[in-house]
């Protein structure tokens, strides 16, 4: 029991040190907060949209999808969408936070987070599957986190025109975009005597994907230090309410339905509990909410500073809920 509460640790920390040192940085003047700024539209722009590709770049074949289990979290989410579309529509009347709170209700960290808590939890088996469950996930969390960002947007009134442009400009699915048409095209490529791809990007271009990689890679500790460095303890005391909201959504509302409709489809056999899905499930209804949803929220107009204070929040406390999710799963011998 300490070694799981030791991989949900590992997972998490790292997020919370890097979120102090970008603090530490601001408050010793060692940063300016306009440098921050310009760091997180840097991130959002051409650091995540790598980050994306490559997520789907590694999977090995699109026909490793496991689709009765992606078709359940894809659903499990839309119901968290619509759950949190009806809390958000009572709880404030401030339109800039809406799409924040919506976000924060169906929305994980399961790009970042997922595949180090699913290797912990449940080794290789664990990980291959839920890099290949990332695609369909992690879409439907950009695209619709930049439709009902878009909605509630402080800019102009909403228009379907506007939702699509900005669906069409977000980095984050334009890298995503990009991923699934590399893995339609690894399809068809020819491999040669000895099984390998003919041409692929590691292999045929290694200073491109090398690049592409190296700019991924940014992406978490630069957003991570740009959080930090954005971060004022103050600003909660003007949300507490859409905040504890939006913390208890993400934290104990969210893997509450997904395990409870987990339970009940597995009863029909469509899907199956075993050791490997149900650490893909904690990663994608038990992490905290994606980081990115802070750059996200600042460059569409929408209350950043609400989506810093819930990836703070919930990144602290989901150490604490991912260890009790892990031991009630593991007394009643699901994990």
């Amino acid at each position: 029991m300490i070694s799981v509460f030791l991989y949900a640790f590992n997972a998490i920390a790292p997020i919370l040190l890097l979120v102090v040192m970008g603090y530490v940085l601001k408050r010793r003047e060692l940063v300016s907060a306009d440098f921050f700024k310009k760091l997180n539209s840097f991130v959002f722009h051409y650091s995540f949209p790598f980050l994306m590709f490559e997520n789907l770049y590694q999977v090995k074949s699109i026909k490793d999808l496991d689709y009765h289990l992606a078709v359940f979290l894809i659903g499990v989410v839309g119901i968290l969408t619509v759950l949190a579309y009806v809390i958000a529509s009572h709880l404030t009347d401030r339109k800039n936070r809406k799409g924040v709170i919506i976000q924060a209700g169906f929305r994980s960290n399961f790009a970042l987070i997922g595949l180090p808590l699913s290797e912990g939890l449940a080794g290789q088996e664990g990980i291959m599957l839920t890099s290949s469950l990332q695609a369909p996930v992690v879409i439907y969390f950009n695209f619709f986190s930049v439709l009902f960002l878009a909605i509630y947007s402080e800019d102009s009134g909403f228009s379907l025109r506007k939702v699509a442009r900005s669906i069409v400009r977000n980095p984050l699915l334009q890298g995503l975009f990009a991923g699934i048409a590399a893995l339609l095209i690894r399809e068809i490529v020819p491999v040669s005597a000895g099984g390998e791809l003919v041409f692929s990007l590691e292999g045929s271009l290694p200073w491109v994907y090398k690049t592409i990689s190296y700019l991924g890679r940014i992406a978490t500790p630069a957003a991570l230090l740009s959080l930090g460095g954005q971060f004022e303890f103050s600003y909660a005391s003007g949300m507490k309410r859409e905040l504890i909201c939006a913390v208890l959504m993400r934290l104990i509302l969210a893997p509450l339905v997904g395990f409870s409709l987990a339970f009940f489809i597995a009863g029909t056999g469509f899907i199956s509990l075993s050791t490997a899905s149900v650490s893909t499930m904690v990663a994608c209804f038990g992490s905290p909410l994606a980081v990115s949803a802070v750059p996200m929220a600042a460059e569409m107009g929408a209350d950043s500073d609400l989506a810093g204070q819930i990836v703070v929040w919930t990144s602290l406390l989901s150490m604490f809920t991912i260890f009790v999710i892990t031991v009630f799963l593991r007394a009643n011998g699901i994990l």
